[in-house]
């Protein structure tokens, strides 16, 4: 029976070592009332302090202790994968029906190795062990989206515009995508909403077949399948407008998405300023992915603040404020592309924050909400200058949770003033 005990500390401890490698996070991520504490950092706790009352029954001889945290792990595995299955119906159900078996085993096994119990012990200790079913619930349910959050502009798509011209020195790609000059550089926009992933239910993301139906194709703008408009308008000064829409047909669960891409090329020392907080300009730093150099982004916040932050290993926290200014529901967010101290161009988009969710996301945690502007260079091309503007997505952060956009017609508008000699 004692080596019962401490095969069974032997046990716990490694899954204990497992729960930290894979969901610890800062205890100040998530607020305690959160599910997502309860699915990573106290999920952690519990399970040392179940390691913790396994060591102590097995030092002081009371293997009931022992026996009874040691059906913590099987109680979680089963309870979880139940959860599964039921919270998220139109995932492949072997997902979860792995970690249900491997649950069962594990009870059935470390419940029949109690031999020497009385069998009325054994079924109070499992009775007991009943206990740790809410953690292992809650695995699952913190992984449900929020509730939609996001506002689409219109309620139905522009009908097709009349053809417009081109200016000189300007382009459109077969994919929608302006090209244009910024100062003595160039910078294309991508200005329709595009989903790089979707999931049928809100579970993460894995090996969905794209159909239009889930709104995750590229949304073409000609055909039957019409899911977008594009128009173009030259303004005084020779500025640009760029007015688009893109339908989104179903409410649509996504971990990794696009409301814009702008690329600029040809800035020898770039740097970027948000309308929001004012003289205030970032130096336009490379960034890695899945780990490494950190990366920067703005995100509108729940409070109607605008805030800068910064990364501490690639997308991942924890995360440091740089700066932050006001920005109302519905005023345009600006940046601003400099070379060095000269600006180059302007990019304005006047929906961005009217349309924009402001939940805290579940992949980031620490306040940081769904929707992000993340500006850099990337690895793969330091040459490059990316703005990504995202209305709902779960790329900073870790993990693959998903967010859900509603269903209905989003508008970016987006103006484009060239500010430097070309």
């Amino acid at each position: 029976m004692r080596f019962a005990s401490w095969m069974s500390v032997t046990s716990l401890t490694l899954c204990a070592l497992g729960a930290t490698s894979t969901l610890w996070r800062r205890v100040t991520v998530f607020p305690l009332e959160h599910l997502m504490w309860w699915a990573t950092t106290g999920t952690v706790f519990v399970a040392w302090l179940v390691v913790a009352l396994a060591v102590i029954g097995a030092v002081v001889k009371r293997p009931a202790l022992t026996f009874t945290v040691a059906l913590a792990p099987g109680v979680m595995l089963m309870s979880g994968g139940l959860a599964g299955r039921f919270s998220f119906e139109l995932t492949d159900g072997t997902f979860f029906g792995a970690p249900f078996a491997v649950g069962t085993l594990w009870l059935l096994t470390t419940f029949r190795s109690y031999r020497e119990l009385p069998t009325r012990l054994r079924w109070i200790l499992l009775g007991v062990s009943l206990l740790f079913v809410p953690l292992g619930v809650v695995q699952l349910r913190a992984r449900v989206p929020a509730p939609a959050a996001t506002t689409p502009s219109l309620t139905e798509l522009p009908p097709r515009g009349a053809p417009f011209v081109l200016p000189e020195g300007v382009s459109l790609s077969e994919t929608a995508s302006l090209h244009a000059p910024c100062g003595h550089g160039t910078v294309t926009i991508a200005p329709l909403l595009t989903f790089q992933d979707a999931s049928d239910d809100g579970f993460w993301p894995m090996g969905h077949t794209p159909t239009t139906e889930r709104a995750i194709e590229r949304p073409a703008l000609d055909g039957p399948l019409r899911r977008a408009s594009l128009q173009l308008e030259v303004l005084d000064g020779g500025a640009l407008l760029l007015d688009t829409a893109t339908l989104v047909p179903k409410q649509t669960a996504s971990h990794l998405n696009r409301y814009t891409d702008v690329v600029a090329i040809g800035l020898v020392a770039p740097r970027l300023s948000f309308g929001p907080t004012g003289s205030t300009s970032f130096v336009v730093e490379p960034f890695d992915y899945p780990r490494g150099r950190p990366a920067q982004f703005g995100a509108l916040l729940g409070s109607g603040d605008f805030a800068i932050l910064r990364a501490t290993n690639a997308e991942k926290g924890p995360f440091r404020e740089l700066a932050r200014g006001p920005l109302a529901r519905g005023a345009p967010l600006s940046v601003t592309l400099f070379d060095g101290d000269a600006p180059q161009c302007r990019l304005t988009w006047l929906d961005y924050s009217a349309q924009a969710d402001v939940t805290v996301s579940p992949a980031a945690g620490e306040g940081v909400p769904v929707n992000v502007v993340q500006f850099g260079r990337p690895a793969s091309d330091e040459s490059k200058v990316v703005i990504l503007l995202s209305l709902a997505a779960t790329g900073i952060g870790e993990g693959l949770d998903t967010v859900l956009h509603t269903k209905g017609v989003y508008r970016n508008r987006v103006l484009l003033e060239s500010l430097g000699p070309r």
